[in-house]
């Protein structure tokens, strides 16, 4: 019995000093930081809703590296378009990513909002594998001069995994290796339940621990094989549209009733000072008067 406890308490510690080791080579092949490469967004040729991109192949569960890094790209570009292309616009690029399907281009979130043929505004959110990203990029400025407006801009940003991925690999065959000598022990014959549940309760947490990573690894290679994309739509600055005049319309609207308005006060004005004037009038009256006796008197002195 004391044999098993002794393999037992070994194992955990070879487990513990794998994870450790794990981190310090991750450490050791993290690369220098590099900045990745401008997206270029060429004008494309085609409308949205006629456009055909390349069909890649659904995105494995293992990530790319981007010349030995692995990246993970987030796009955003703003189009300025009419007003009433807004709309449309929008939901032509909705469609080209669902006609790709779900395992090459997904929707995040859409909004849309405005009214009137002056203004209005809309955003999508999606991510695509990256063959595809590439393609619906390159053709975003030919979108929307086919829609009489204009790709008014673009950026990018790159956040490098390499380390993430590379250390959450390491703790993961770590572990893997740690549950193989737990499944050995509780092979081995032994009358001590209490060893046997204690060898249980560590490979349970061990699996948990298992689990947690390879999931966790999923969402990082996912990032990695499909870039994040946020368009953003605004209605084409316009220098005389039909809305100009309104205002003017408004004033010559509400001129009459300003004018009662500003009567009204007069009023009430007047109103207001009415009792005061009463008062006041009499009382500066012979104020005059009595100031007036005063100086006479002096001059006659």
């Amino acid at each position: 019995m004391k044999k098993l406890l002794c393999l037992a308490a070994l194992c955990l510690l070879a487990g513990c000093g794998e994870v450790e080791m794990a981190h310090e080579e991750a450490a050791m092949m993290e690369p220098a930081p590099a900045f990745a490469p401008q997206a270029d967004y060429a004008a494309g040729s085609d409308a949205a809703s006629g456009r055909k991109m390349a069909q890649p192949a659904a995105p494995e569960g293992e990530s790319e590296p981007v010349g030995g890094r692995m990246l993970a790209y987030e796009y955003s570009a703003e189009l300025q378009v009419p007003a009433a292309r807004v709309s449309p616009v929008m939901k032509a690029h909705m469609a080209a990513c669902e006609s790709a399907g779900a395992a090459i281009c997904q929707i995040i979130a859409s909004n849309q909002g405005g009214s009137g043929e002056d203004w209005g505004w809309a955003s999508l959110e999606m991510r695509a594998a990256r063959d595809w990203m590439s393609d619906f990029r390159t053709g975003l400025e030919g979108d929307a001069q086919a829609a009489n407006g204009k790709l008014a801009s673009s950026s990018m940003r790159a956040e490098d995994l390499t380390r993430t991925i590379t250390d959450m690999t390491a703790r993961l065959e770590a572990q893997k290796t740690l549950r193989g000598r737990l499944l050995l022990l509780l092979e081995k014959d032994t009358d001590q339940v209490g060893d046997l549940l204690q060898i249980e309760r560590e490979l349970a947490r061990v699996q948990g621990e298992i689990e947690s990573a390879e999931s966790y690894l999923r969402v990082l290679q996912a990032r990695v094989s499909m870039d994040r994309m946020n368009l953003s739509y605004q209605t084409l600055p316009q220098a005389v549209s039909s809305s100009t005049f309104d205002s003017l319309g408004h004033a010559f609207k509400r001129f009459f009733g300003v004018l009662a308005d500003s009567l009204a006060t007069m009023v009430l004005f007047f109103a207001a000072i009415l009792p005061w004037l009463i008062i006041a009038v009499p009382a500066l009256w012979l104020l005059v008067r009595v100031i007036r006796g005063l100086f006479k008197r002096r001059k006659t002195a």
